[in-house]
C-alpha cells in the first residue's frame, strides 16, 4: 500500500509540475492516478458508488457551469475552450475513488479556492492568463494525502 501511495504521490506531483510549465498534462497521468486510486481504495473495500456518485456530481456540477455560461453569453460555449480545460475535467475524475461524495464536494471546493488563492499569490510569476487548476488540484491533493497518511483523525481521503 505505501508503495502505491508513493506512486500516487509522484504523479500528482507530476501533473503540478507539467500543468504549471506548459499549462497542459499529459492523458496517460489521469488515468495512472485513477489506477493508483482505485487500487488503493479496493484494498480497503470501499464500495464502487463513490466513484458513481462523485463522477455523477462531477458531471452534474459541469453541466450546470455549462448552461449558466451558455444563457449568460446567449450561445452555447463548450467549456474546454473558454473555461475548463479537458486535462481538469480527467483530473477531477481520477481522483473520484478516494473520496466519499460529503468529502469529495469539499475537497472540489477548496481545491478551486486554493488554486484561485495560488493564482493570486504568485501574480507576478504567472504570466499565462490561464489558471493550472489540475496542477494546482493535484498539490491540494498531494497535501490531503501527506496529511491524511500522517494522522488518523479527521481525514478527508478514503485512504
Amino acid at each position: 500500500m505505501e508503495l502505491t501511495l508513493l506512486c500516487l504521490s509522484f504523479s500528482l506531483l507530476f501533473v503540478f509540475f507539467q500543468d504549471w510549465k506548459y499549462r497542459r498534462i499529459h492523458v496517460l497521468l489521469p488515468v495512472i492516478i485513477f489506477l493508483f486510486s482505485f487500487y488503493l481504495t479496493h484494498l480497503k473495500l470501499i464500495p464502487i458508488k463513490n466513484i458513481l456518485f462523485n463522477t455523477a456530481f462531477f458531471i452534474i456540477t459541469l453541466g450546470v457551469l455549462v448552461i449558466y455560461m451558455s444563457i449568460k453569453n446567449k450561445q452555447f460555449l463548450n467549456p474546454f475552450e473558454h473555461y475548463f480545460g479537458l486535462g481538469d475535467l480527467l483530473f477531477y475524475l481520477a481522483v473520484t475513488p478516494l473520496f466519499i461524495l460529503p468529502n469529495f464536494i469539499l475537497f472540489f471546493i477548496l481545491s478551486m479556492l486554493f488554486a484561485l488563492l495560488l493564482q493570486f499569490a504568485f501574480k507576478k510569476y504567472i504570466h499565462e492568463n490561464t489558471v493550472p487548476l489540475a496542477g494546482f488540484s493535484s498539490l491540494f491533493l498531494f497535501i490531503i494525502l501527506v496529511k491524511d497518511y500522517l494522522h488518523f483523525y479527521q481525514k478527508l481521503t478514503v485512504i
